[in-house]
């Protein structure tokens, strides 16, 4: 419970919880996105333009916390945090973060479950980060 319990207001779990929405709500643009593309309201083109543009926003703010959170000796956050950064840096080092236009119908049903993932993961970790702030609120 070591983690839990400092003093003051927290402002490495404001930061988080802020950062999480943001990542809440560019996941939640990109399966609008992807629902747009797959009902045929945008062509693949301008989905590629509109989704690639809000990837490498997505992996840096996903990478400055996490980071974070090992400089700031949350271990447990750190260790949560990290497969998705591996996920990412995976992603980014093998060039398949981008999309391509003339692709991208294949991929739709494997980008759906990957956003439907990250969407569960980013909620769970706001909920996380909302917990240790209120605690660390109220424990004082």
């Amino acid at each position: 419970m070591y983690e839990l319990s400092t003093t003051g207001f927290d402002y490495t779990m404001l930061l988080a919880l802020l950062s999480s929405g943001v990542l809440l709500a560019i996941v939640v643009y990109e399966l609008l996105l992807l629902t747009d593309l797959e009902g045929n309201d945008i062509n693949s083109i301008e989905f590629c333009k509109k989704y690639n543009k809000f990837i490498m926003p997505e992996y840096i703010v996903q990478a400055v916390f996490t980071v974070w959170f090992l400089v700031t000796f949350r271990f447990v956050l750190f260790l949560l945090n990290a497969p998705v950064l591996y996920y990412h840096f995976q992603r980014y080092q093998t060039r398949t973060h981008k999309n391509d236009p003339t692709k991208v119908y294949s991929h739709t049903s494997k980008m759906g479950n990957h956003l439907m993932l990250k969407l569960v993961f980013y909620m769970v970790m706001f909920f996380i980060y909302l917990f240790v702030l209120l605690f660390n609120f109220f424990s004082d």
